[in-house]
């Protein structure tokens, strides 16, 4: 039978997501923890890459398995045997043809500042401090351009094997509660960085770097360097994948 389970994770101590020989990764660490739960190894698919030092709240991951074992039993079982910062946070039986990663529609990544001239670690595990306040209304104006069907070389780094970087952008919004602002961008599928690298845009342009009617062209010419920068990892987390 095939399990579908939702995994939370503080990135910083992993090399992203998915396996890799020059480090620990998320994915080893849940199969590692599933297959002490099955008695047998357990092979995992992700609904997606999340790169170093990248926090999720809503990664999907899908396993089959022989066993049987109830939900709550197999989220309880498992987070016996993670560490501290990897949790599964649900876990069900799903259809043979379920495919954490074929079958999503959507996904929404959030990557959250602070600001303050003070360090604050307990913001710092999943936010990026900004030392200057930036003008909000401008980055929310941004924000709207970068909605719709584009091109979206311009926010890629390099070292990307794309086939197309053409992908959809169903919402972009800016908000800000407090002194903690939030980037929530959700898309159909995202180039290497992307997220990260839209963020450091709008920032810019909440400086007075960019203007915010330049979006338009800086996504059309396609140029990396014409946008902002990428923001660190650690602010950047994977917060939920639709399936529906």
């Amino acid at each position: 039978m095939r399990y579908a389970i939702t995994i939370q994770y503080i990135g910083a101590a992993y090399c992203g997501w998915q396996s890799q020989k020059n480090g620990v990764s998320v994915q080893d660490t849940v199969e590692a923890a599933l297959s002490k739960v099955f008695n047998h190894p357990v092979r995992v698919t992700g609904s997606g890459r999340t790169d170093e030092g990248v926090n999720a709240l809503g990664q999907v991951a899908h396993f089959d398995s022989d066993r049987e074992i109830k939900p709550y039993n197999l989220c309880r079982g498992a987070n016996v045997f993670l560490p501290k910062d990897v949790a599964i946070a649900d876990a069900k039986i799903v259809p043979d043809d379920f495919n954490a990663r074929k079958s999503a529609k959507r996904k929404t990544y959030v990557y959250k500042m602070y600001v303050s001239y003070f360090r604050n670690p307990l913001l710092d595990i999943d936010h990026k401090q900004v030392y200057k306040q930036p003008d909000i209304t401008l980055m929310q104006r941004a924000a709207k351009y970068v909605e719709g069907k584009h091109d979206f070389r311009c926010f890629m780094s390099t070292g990307s094997n794309q086939k197309t970087t053409v992908r959809e952008v169903y919402d972009c919004s800016v908000t800000q509660e407090g002194n903690i602002i939030t980037v929530s961008v959700t898309g159909n599928a995202f180039l290497y960085n992307m997220v990260r690298a839209i963020t450091g845009t709008l920032l810019f342009v909440g400086y007075g770097k960019i203007d915010a009617d330049d979006i338009p062209k800086i996504i059309s010419g396609g140029v990396r360097q014409s946008a902002g920068k990428t923001m660190p990892p650690n602010g950047l987390t994977l917060l939920r994948v639709d399936y529906e």
